[in-house]
């Protein structure tokens, strides 16, 4: 019994020891996290404050995002965070296991704000995170759900929760869901139903932090729906089950990206729409060299003259030498769409030939683009459209090709000679 009971004092003593030192792990946790975002060329940290007691404490950092925009004022915001340490903690998720577990709140400096909206992210944005004894960092997002009425018109939000982690700096996964949004005025109303979004992706070079990472694995974005309907009920615009997704894996340093679109009916005009399809392939990009073009173009101003100057021009340039020496290749396996007189589908593949370009002369690509794609539509579904007197001229031209209620073409572009059915278009 005495042996228990000597194990029992030994295990509350450790707990209410332990977050004292646990702390001071966080603390130095916390500070390296700073200094890797202030290594992202579109971040500044300004300021970061830790204060540390026995079983908590209290961080702030201001950080100003650098937008790269003449005409638009960097934004600079606070984060004020209040921590509990571990290993032991009662947090909104009920009781948890880790370093620390915080929850943060988001102030703008110097930004004019309505004081509404000011209100709304302070009262119904709510960010916490999770730091792991492996030191994982889960994080949770929850907005809150929002009934509104202004002036006679209605707004309906849903609860929209997302959950990710960052797993040793190099594996960030996790999903976010919201049910989604009405809208009524006087005149229209508009909704959209159930968003789903989700990630599971590994860093392969670059860092998350520094906002160059390169990563492979899957990305999946879904809509189930979005309707617009007039004052009287009848509907200007629908859309059904949108879904987006990506997949990208390396070999040998060079990375394949596969994107498909999805649209499963679309309603506008009176007009219908169903399979909607576009189905994207990217091939053969060097990983190294697409990090140094994340770098450059985060480092890049958003103004024209900037952009365009002569110094980022020839980085451009010879940016673009490397990335060919690859041959990469991007295919648009299929973009089409069924309508009720018969299907619109066409294909294309680009490539570019390394050997004409020019690193000296940068529109010298424009001659080395090889480029090739064909298609097919019904006739009687542009008809109905009123489209007929400019197809029949496309078709004299020789641009469109008719038999019978089909319409083709088929076109190529290599060495800037474009040709269109086997005619040479000049250009």
């Amino acid at each position: 019994m005495k042996k228990l009971i000597i194990v029992i004092v030994l295990l509350i003593a450790a707990a209410l020891v332990a977050p004292k030192f646990i702390g001071s792990i966080v603390e130095t946790e916390h500070q390296a996290g700073v200094d890797k975002l202030n290594e992202n060329p579109a971040l500044t940290i300004n300021a970061t404050r830790f204060e540390r007691n026995w079983f908590g404490g209290k961080a702030v950092t201001e950080m100003t995002i650098l937008l790269q925009d003449d005409e638009i004022e960097d934004i600079t915001i606070i984060v004020e965070e209040n921590l509990s340490f571990g290993p032991v903690m009662f947090t909104d998720e009920g009781l948890q296991f880790a370093l620390s577990y915080s929850q943060a709140n988001i102030n703008f400096k110097e930004l004019l704000i309505d004081e509404e909206i000011g209100n709304f992210i302070n009262n119904k944005i709510h960010l916490s995170g999770l730091l792991t004894f492996s030191r994982n960092i889960v994080s949770k997002f929850v907005i809150d759900e929002v009934s509104k009425e202004i002036d006679g018109n209605t707004v309906d939000s849903a609860q929209a929760v997302g959950n990710f982690t960052l797993e040793n700096d190099n594996k960030l996964y996790g999903d976010f869901s919201w049910a989604g949004l009405s809208v009524t005025t006087s005149d229209e109303s508009f909704s959209i139903k159930e968003v789903e979004f989700s990630l599971d992706q590994t860093l392969i070079a670059g860092s998350y932090y520094q906002g160059n990472a390169i990563s492979t694995g899957d990305f999946n974005f879904s809509i189930s729906a979005i309707k617009a309907k007039d004052a009287t009920g009848n509907i200007t615009f629908s859309l059904d089950e949108l879904l987006v997704s990506a997949m990208s894996a390396v070999a040998d340093d060079l990375m394949k990206v596969s994107m498909k679109y999805n649209i499963n009916k679309i309603e506008s005009a009176g007009q219908q729409l169903e399979n909607a399809n576009l189905d994207v392939v990217l091939n053969s990009l060097n990983i190294n060299v697409m990090q140094d073009v994340n770098t450059l173009m985060t480092g890049i101003s958003a103004d024209s003259e900037d952009m365009f100057s002569l110094e980022n021009m020839e980085k451009i340039s010879a940016l673009t030498t490397k990335l060919l020496a690859d041959d990469p290749v991007i295919e648009i396996k299929d973009f089409s769409v069924e309508t009720a007189e018969g299907k619109i589908e066409s294909t294309m593949q680009i490539s570019i030939d390394k050997n004409l370009f020019d690193e000296a002369n940068i529109m010298s690509i424009m001659a080395a683009v090889k480029a090739d794609a064909n298609g097919k539509a019904p006739m009687p579904f542009f008809a109905k459209l009123g489209l007929a007197p400019m197809v029949d001229m496309y078709v004299q031209q020789g641009l469109i090709v008719q038999k019978e209620d089909e319409l083709s073409f088929k076109v190529s572009f290599a060495q800037g000679q474009l040709n269109v059915n086997g005619n040479v278009i000049p250009l």
